[in-house]
C-alpha cells in the first residue's frame, strides 16, 4: 500500500498545477527564462574580457625563532593590482588566494635589516596566481623589517632639555619612571650606546608640579624599547624664608689656642621649599675660620662664608659678613 503523503505536500503540488493552467502564469515563467538566459550570456561575454582589479593583502613573516624579535615590522597590508579575464579575478576574490602573502624567515635568516624588493616580491605573490594573470602594480614595492636578538640590553634613560620652576618656586626633584629600558637592535648598535635619550623638554615659569609621558626618539630605525615610554615627574613647591643662627668655629688652629668671635652666631637666611621648611636646620650649616685666615690678619676682622650647606636651598645670605675676632691661649702648664 502506498504511503500517503503529507497534507501540506499534496497542498503544495495542487497549488503549482493550477498557477501552471493560467495563461498568465505561462508567460511569466518564459520570461524569467530568457531572462536568465541573457544573464548568462551577459556574464559569460562580460567575464572574458581583460580587467584590473585590486586586492589588499595582508603580509605575515612565517617561522621566527624564539630567540629573535622584530624591532621594527614591516608593512600589514600591501596593495596589488591584477590583470586578467574576469572570471579568473573574481575567482581569485572567491577563492580567497590574495588574502594574505607570507614571507619565511629562513629565507631571510639575519639580524638588522632585510628587504624584500620588487622582483622577489612580484615571485611569491606569481606563485599564488594563474600563469596569465600579469601583476600591474605592488604598493609598497619593498618590505622592510629589522630584527634582533631577544635578549636586549639594559640602558639607562637621561632626560635633556631646560625645566625652571617661577622666582617664588623651586624643582625639588626631575624623576624618571622607570629610570631604565631594555633596548632591542642591531648588536653592532647596541655597543655603541650607553643610555636612551628622551627628546627635548623645555618648560620654565613653574607653579605647579609637572607629569609628562616621554617616548624615545625615532631618529634610529630598527630599534625597539620596552616599555616605549616613561613617565616624568617634576616636583615642584613654593619658596619660603627661613632663617637660622649659625656658630662661627675656628679650624685647624694650633693646640692650645681657642677662637672667639664677636658675635659668635652669624644669621643665615635662605629659600627652602615648604616641604623641606622644617627638615633644614641650623646643623646643615658649617662656617668655619681657618687659622691661616687670621696668621696675618692684624685688622682684628675676618670675613666668613659658609663650608658647608644642604644641596635644596637656594638664595643664601649672611648677615653679618665679617666678624670680630681674639684669640685666647688656653695651653695648661707643664709640670716636671
Amino acid at each position: 500500500m502506498a504511503k500517503k503523503q503529507p497534507q501540506h505536500l499534496e497542498q503544495t503540488k495542487q497549488f503549482v498545477r493550477n498557477f501552471l493552467r493560467i495563461s498568465d502564469a505561462k508567460e511569466f515563467l518564459m520570461f524569467l527564462f530568457f531572462l536568465l538566459a541573457a544573464f548568462v550570456f551577459w556574464y559569460l561575454t562580460t567575464m572574458n574580457q581583460e580587467y584590473e582589479m585590486s586586492y589588499s593583502v595582508k603580509t605575515e613573516l612565517k617561522h621566527l625563532p624564539n630567540d629573535v624579535i622584530l624591532t621594527e615590522p614591516m608593512p600589514k597590508v600591501v596593495k596589488v593590482v591584477l590583470k586578467d579575464r574576469g572570471d579568473k579575478l573574481v575567482e581569485y576574490k572567491a577563492r580567497g588566494k590574495m588574502e594574505t602573502l607570507d614571507i619565511d624567515y629562513r629565507q631571510h635568516a639575519r639580524t638588522g635589516r632585510t628587504a624584500i624588493y620588487g622582483a622577489e616580491l612580484e615571485k611569491l605573490l606569481g606563485s599564488k596566481l594563474a600563469s596569465s594573470t600579469e601583476i600591474v602594480s605592488v604598493t609598497p614595492d619593498t618590505l622592510l623589517y629589522y630584527a634582533a636578538e631577544a635578549r636586549g640590553v639594559k640602558l639607562p634613560v637621561r632626560w635633556q632639555g631646560r625645566i625652571e620652576a617661577n622666582r617664588q618656586y623651586v624643582i625639588e626633584q626631575v624623576r624618571l619612571v622607570p629610570d631604565s629600558v631594555v633596548v632591542y637592535a642591531a648588536k653592532q648598535l647596541t655597543d655603541t650606546m650607553t643610555a636612551v635619550y628622551m627628546p627635548i623638554v623645555e618648560h620654565v615659569g613653574l607653579t605647579d608640579s609637572l607629569k609628562l609621558l616621554l617616548a624615545p626618539g625615532r631618529e634610529m630605525w630598527g630599534v625597539r624599547y620596552e616599555p616605549d615610554a616613561v613617565e616624568m615627574n617634576v616636583a615642584v613647591s613654593p619658596y619660603v624664608v627661613k632663617r637660622v643662627q649659625v656658630p662661627v668655629e675656628g679650624y685647624m688652629f694650633p693646640y692650645g689656642q681657642e677662637l672667639k668671635t664677636f658675635p659668635s652666631k652669624v644669621e643665615v637666611a635662605f629659600r627652602v621649599s615648604l616641604d623641606n621648611f622644617r627638615e633644614v636646620t641650623e646643623e646643615d650649616f658649617k662656617i668655619l675660620v681657618r687659622h691661616s685666615q687670621i696668621r696675618d690678619n692684624n685688622s682684628g676682622k675676618v670675613a666668613i662664608s659658609l663650608d658647608e650647606m644642604p644641596d635644596n636651598v637656594t638664595d643664601i645670605v649672611i648677615e653679618p659678613t665679617e666678624v670680630d675676632y681674639l684669640i685666647e691661649m688656653n695651653a695648661p702648664f707643664l709640670i716636671y
